[in-house]
């Protein structure tokens, strides 16, 4: 029977310590799962914005430079041409260079076709396009970006027209060129920038699919009623929002986040199964669950330790107890201690109150109840400590989703400047002490200090192309003479002795309105390029040449030239083909040409070497500072 109590009370107290050890640890992490579900399915929504304005940005980038490129084209052939109207040759030479062009027309401002090149496809109604190209061509004179239509023969269309003028500088529209695109580039770029764990549609106004990463082409080979009734209950469902939870007629389940592509009204829809965020979760706990497993089995073992140690001591005295009690009850008058075991704690003190009697009943009473307020107080400081740890988790889980939101170009330029600038600064000087302390240096050492100074010159280097990158101010506007503003940066600038420098300036002044600073820093971005392109030596070549109203800047060298296929990209930012850099070069050249509301062009040659143009207007009026527009 003795066993049995002993057994009892043994295991009631393992069973008490490993529900309270287990109930609140399955709750917290049945809690801690809701919350990680709708945290992780903002960031999926976050996410999918991202892709889907990443995409719209590549649509309007495409567009807008197939655009720019037909206006500059104009212009230039104005200026330039050495006739005064568009030609066949004119025609011919366009859709040489682009041949994305399925036709070419130019119509007179009665709508009426003058020439054309190329096969027109018939999907697009002049009838009905006509007042809008007149609106915008000849009333407005900025440039049309009409419809899209698909063709049987050449897939997706897109119509645009352009105003042509005699000359630059009349008011009056002579003329329109017609242009039909085909958009198969476009899909080109698209499958590029798609996502590769997401489905991505971009639609047109009336909701028909005309890119999706699901075909191997990126664009439709032809219309699909099914994906267009879904891309209209996502768009019904959605209502005007960016993104939602989606419920399909087919029983599909999605999370989509969507985007306008306004110059088109086209929208992009970037969408994942509704379940992702539980699969993902699933998957972490299925990962973890070693550790899960492992932090059981210290549980039960310290839940056994604990009951071990604490209910042992206790039942080895009550035995001894029970026995004297029992010796007691049977008439034994006298209970010596060594009969009775008195440890050191609580049971030793219920041994002597069963010694002492009643002598010390009071005194123990009163140990009692100061042990059970020093536990309240204990259980009390442990409730706070609870509630603070508490406080400081949730403090810390909000400052962690406001950085995250938070998480700008200007962060990541502040987070650069003081969390490596600092410690660089710090390398640098402790660099210097140990040059000092060192007065003879070993050769290795003196190379490994040459390679931390070069290595934070580097870095410095680095941080400051990408604060120059992302730092923006109003741009301060000084009429200079080009020419002698070319001359004076060459002067300063360290041209390599293998490089032979010619300068083919305009003899004639030419005025300009620039941010003085900000065009010398794309200007030797540009003399930089083309020094790192010539090795071995070679010839650079500056020199301006004026227009009627715009002036060019040219660099040219005899370097190893640029690949036709990443020419589209050496503007963008952050990209390079170098061992090391940044890519920020000649994407802080684009940025200054484009707050001067310039143009830049480049023509290479492999092997031959690049010629970068930069085109700015002419400055002779008070306040006429702008290049053009384009819609």
């Amino acid at each position: 029977m003795r066993k049995k109590r002993f057994r009892g009370l043994f295991f009631n107290a393992v069973l008490a310590l490993s529900l309270i050890s287990l109930v609140p640890f399955v709750f917290v992490g049945i809690h801690l799962t809701r919350v990680n579900s709708r945290l992780l399915q903002h960031e999926i929504f976050q996410k999918q914005q991202t892709v889907a304005r990443r995409l719209v940005s590549v649509v309007q980038s495409y567009i807008s430079h197939t655009s720019e490129f037909f206006t500059v084209f104009i212009d230039l052939h104005t200026d330039f041409g050495g006739h005064a109207f568009l030609n066949e040759q004119d025609l011919d030479y366009l859709r040489q260079k682009e041949p994305t062009v399925s036709s070419l027309s130019l119509l007179n401002v009665q709508g009426q076709e003058v020439l054309s090149s190329g096969e027109s496809d018939d999907v697009f109604s002049y009838n009905s396009l006509w007042p809008q190209i007149v609106q915008t061509c000849i009333v407005q004179r900025v440039n049309y970006i009409g419809p899209v239509a698909f063709s049987p023969t050449r897939g997706w269309l897109v119509f645009m027209a352009f105003p042509v003028y005699e000359n630059l500088d009349e008011k009056r529209v002579s003329g329109v060129l017609s242009v039909q695109l085909q958009l198969e580039s476009l899909g080109q770029l698209l499958m590029q920038s798609f996502p590769l764990e997401m489905e991505a549609f971009v639609v047109n106004a009336q909701q028909g699919v005309i890119a999706y990463n699901g075909v191997s082409s990126g664009l439709m080979a032809k219309p699909n009623p099914q994906l267009q009734n879904e891309m209209r209950e996502i768009h019904e469902q959605l209502a005007g929002e960016n993104t939602g939870e989606i419920h399909l007629s087919n029983g599909r389940h999605w999370l989509v986040a969507s985007a306008d592509i306004n110059m088109l009204s086209w929208q992009v829809y970037v969408a994942q199964p509704a379940n992702t965020a539980s699969k993902l979760i699933f998957e972490s706990t299925i990962h973890s669950l070693g550790g899960v497993l492992r932090l059981l089995l210290i549980m039960v073992l310290f839940i056994l330790g604990v009951s071990y140690w604490v209910i042992i001591p206790i039942t080895r005295p009550l035995e001894r107890l029970r026995k004297a009690a029992l010796r007691l009850r049977e008439g034994d008058d006298v209970i010596h201690r060594q009969d009775v075991d008195i440890p050191h704690n609580e049971i030793g003190d219920l041994a002597e109150v069963f010694l002492e009697m009643s002598e010390v009943l009071h005194a123990r009473r009163a140990e009692l109840l100061a042990a059970q307020n020093e536990l309240a107080a204990s259980n009390q400081e442990l409730e706070e400590r609870v509630e603070e740890r508490t406080r400081e988790l949730q403090a810390a889980t909000s400052q962690l989703v406001r950085n995250e939101r938070l998480a700008t170009m200007g962060q990541m330029a502040s987070i650069i400047s003081h969390e490596i600038r600092n410690p660089l600064a710090v390398i640098s000087n402790a660099t210097r002490l140990i040059k000092m302390l060192v007065k003879n240096p070993d050769i290795k050492i003196s190379r490994q200090i040459g390679i931390i100074e070069a290595e934070i010159k580097q870095a410095n280097g680095i941080i400051s192309e990408v604060l120059g990158y992302v730092r923006s101010r109003e741009p301060i506007l000084n009429k200079v003479d080009v020419n002698r503003y070319i001359h004076d940066i060459l002067i300063s600038y360290p041209i390599p002795p293998n490089i032979t420098l010619v300068e083919k300036l305009e003899a004639q002044g030419i005025a300009v309105k620039i941010d003085m600073e900000e065009m010398k820093q794309a200007v030797c971005n540009l003399f930089s390029n083309a020094v790192e392109a010539m090795q071995n030596g070679g010839t650079l070549t500056v020199g301006t040449k004026a227009g009627r109203n715009v002036v060019c800047i040219y660099v040219a060298d005899t370097g190893s030239g640029v690949p036709e296929k990443i020419r589209e990209q050496i503007f963008a930012p952050f990209f390079t083909t170098k061992a090391r850099g940044t890519g920020l070069g000649l994407a802080v050249v684009g940025k200054a040409v484009g707050r001067h509301e310039g143009k830049i062009f480049i023509s290479s040659q492999e092997g031959v070497g690049s010629c970068f143009q930069i085109y700015l207007k002419i400055y002779r009026n008070i306040g006429d500072t702008r290049y053009g527009k384009t819609r």
